[in-house]
């Protein structure tokens, strides 16, 4: 039986593409997050997600209806599955050690957590494609492709065909992967390498967490971090997980420069994404919020680049 604690809800939502309201914000506890209730419907109605989960107990209570029960409960209704389905369910996100994600060492994982492999059919060789994809983007080819350690996938894959292989590490070993589409046919433009797949989950690190010291700027995306350098690191979303506040929480300084639509909230009881971000790590580090309105960080020229790194890390 999996340990209610051990498991990670947000990453579960997440890999779900179920719509969440993360701690603190409207109607939801900064202990808990809160979902559409699949029992009541409440969403239907409020347009708000009163169900709300325990980030520790995985315990639920519906504000409406008043149902209440365990996280294996819940499961069972969201997958409308047996019970002995759930804990195939929620294995994938049930993890053992969950301290191994918070070292503040340059320290390797450990040997026990065994070995990750990038996709075999991913190419140390920078394909046509993909050279063409990252000049689109504003980019040098070459040292990024070097820098970042990237692969190429071409055509002949079922599952990555057409990608940029962008490796995720931590503490200087590759833990998981996204996987950029080249072509600009796709709805979606980014791929997640699967959680079970992963040594660890992406949104339990930050990308390029190993290139920074003390001080640090978080922004959304790999593209943001090639175009602002070291010192950068990437949530791969708008909002933090608790792994990547515990991370995020051993710096001295941390800016936060999400893109302009995470500087604001459609309501005035929500904190924005930005907002949300600093007031979390305000009892743990200094914060400040640098406001980009006319673009995202991966798209700011070079001249306002430099100009941005010399007043943070002075060069």
């Amino acid at each position: 039986m999996i340990i209610p604690e051990s498991i990670d809800i947000e990453e579960y939502l997440q890999s779900r593409n179920i719509e969440y309201s993360p701690p603190g914000s409207k109607n939801v506890s900064r202990d808990s997050v809160g979902i559409h209730c699949p029992f009541c419907g409440d969403h239907k109605y409020s347009g708000d997600n009163h169900l709300g989960i325990k980030l520790d107990t995985k315990q639920w209570n519906c504000w409406i209806c008043g149902k209440k029960g365990n996280i294996f409960s819940l499961i069972r209704e969201l997958e409308e599955c047996s019970y002995r389905e759930v804990n195939e369910h929620l294995k994938p996100f049930a993890h053992s050690d969950m301290s191994l994600l918070f070292k503040s060492t340059d320290s390797d994982l450990r040997a026990s957590q065994g070995r990750f492999e990038l996709p075999l059919e991913a190419s140390n060789e920078l394909l046509k494609a993909h050279r063409k994809y990252l000049e689109s983007r504003g980019f040098e080819p070459d040292y990024i492709y070097r820098k970042y350690k990237l692969k190429c996938v071409g055509p002949v894959s079922k599952r990555w065909k057409n990608t940029l292989i962008v490796p995720i590490y931590f503490h200087r070993r590759v833990v998981s992967f996204v996987a950029s589409d080249v072509t600009g046919g796709r709805l979606s433009k980014y791929k997640n390498c699967p959680v079970e797949e992963s040594l660890v989950p992406i949104n339990h690190t930050l990308y390029n967490m190993d290139n920074a010291n003390d001080t640090v700027i978080v922004t959304e995306g790999v593209t943001d971090v090639w175009n602002v350098g070291d010192g950068t690191v990437a949530l791969f979303r708008k909002y933090a997980t608790r792994q990547q506040l515990r991370i995020l929480s051993t710096f001295n300084r941390v800016f936060i420069m999400l893109d302009p639509d995470a500087l604001w909230s459609e309501s005035i009881n929500i904190l924005s994404p930005a907002d949300k971000l600093a007031q979390d790590l305000s009892a743990f580090t200094e914060t400040e919020i640098i406001e980009l309105t006319d673009c995202d960080p991966g798209d700011m020229t070079k001249a306002d680049v430099k100009h941005l790194r010399r007043e943070i890390f002075g060069h």
